[in-house]
């Protein structure tokens, strides 16, 4: 479609007639670009759809050619990653190594029955009490939050 006109005198108006036809073409020309990006997009929407539908089947078969797992092992193995999940988390919660109830309250019978006298003979240095002192404490920590786990029946 072409439309032409000849306008002279007001110049302004000429102006403004030929900014608009070059708006006019610019946007036709937007449009022809944007109906080929979207056909473009189509075309990569609809092979992406297919790469995946292929991809799914192909771990469908591949899961089907995989040997079945006996029900029993499954749950030995989910309770043995609950088990050591709980281990580190009360490990965390700690701040430090886990032991045995039974090791702690020997090592807390073996501190609390040395005569304090005794004690303070054989400590030479006062780092070395504090040391025992800190240890101590932090046995100490360790048997109350144990007796909040495991609190006696």
């Amino acid at each position: 479609m072409s439309v032409h006109a000849k306008i002279d005198e007001p110049l302004e108006l000429r102006k403004e007639i030929m900014e608009c036809a070059v708006i006019s073409t610019d946007a036709i020309n937007s449009e022809s670009n944007l109906k080929e990006l979207s056909k473009q997009k189509k075309k990569l929407m609809t092979q992406l759809k297919n790469n995946l539908t292929d991809l799914k089947k192909s771990v469908k078969q591949f899961e089907r050619l995989l040997p079945a797992i006996p029900q029993e092992e499954k749950m030995r193995a989910k309770r043995e990653e609950l088990r050591i999940l709980m281990q580190q988390e009360m490990a965390e919660e700690m701040g430090g190594q886990i032991k045995p109830v039974g090791q702690i309250k020997k090592e807390l019978d073996r501190i609390k029955g040395r005569d304090p006298k005794i004690l303070r003979k054989k400590v030479a240095n006062l780092s070395e009490r504090e040391d025992l002192r800190r240890n101590l404490d932090d046995i100490r920590g360790r048997l109350a939050k144990l007796k909040n786990l495991f609190p006696d029946k």
